[in-house]
């Protein structure tokens, strides 16, 4: 075996660190909020999938044109070149209204440097109103050669209305 083969990560490793976020008792680390104003990100014990707490975010107002997300970042040893990503997690949402043509929730993983737009997968929640639990899954083929790292995002986009929930949120080499 070469050294960049050991270097490089097998298939089904996970990458996420607390994925279910309940590794912590007073902590979702690494998950990290933006802060945009009037757009409440924050922490659910009474909405979850598995563990004992979910993310969620949350815009009531319709005077509030930001968008919001959490983040982790992955910066350990790398995929194998050519390898496929696969992101998954658990969305449910509460009053969601979308103010625009076409903003919907998603997830999305993006690979640094981005040195072609293929290094970009994204997952759709495209729903309105009240949705239990829904799994989503963004698989990212052809895993680039030159990468340093692996950012992993939750998102709202802009004039949308409501709650969203994320939990079980995974990154797995396949």
């Amino acid at each position: 075996m070469s050294c960049d083969e050991e270097e490089t990560l097998p298939r089904g490793s996970q990458l996420l660190l607390n994925p279910n976020l309940s590794l912590y008792p007073d902590s979702v680390f690494p998950w990290t909020p933006s802060n945009p104003d009037r757009i409440q990100n924050g922490v659910s014990r009474e909405e979850f999938v598995s563990g004992n707490r979910s993310l969620y975010i949350e815009n009531p107002n319709r005077t509030v044109a930001n968008a919001s997300h959490w983040t982790q970042t992955y910066t350990g040893p790398m995929p194998a070149p050519g390898s496929t990503l696969e992101l998954v997690a658990f969305v449910k949402g509460e009053n969601i209204q979308d103010l625009t043509a076409g903003g919907r929730v998603f997830i999305a993983l993006k690979v640094f440097p981005m040195i072609k737009t293929e290094s970009v997968a994204t997952a759709v929640f495209d729903f309105q109103g009240d949705v239990d639990w829904v799994l989503l899954k963004a698989t990212l083929e052809n895993f680039p050669e030159e990468a340093e790292n692996i950012q992993v995002t939750l998102n709202m986009p802009t004039l949308t209305l409501g709650k969203v929930y994320f939990d079980e949120i995974n990154l797995t080499v396949k």
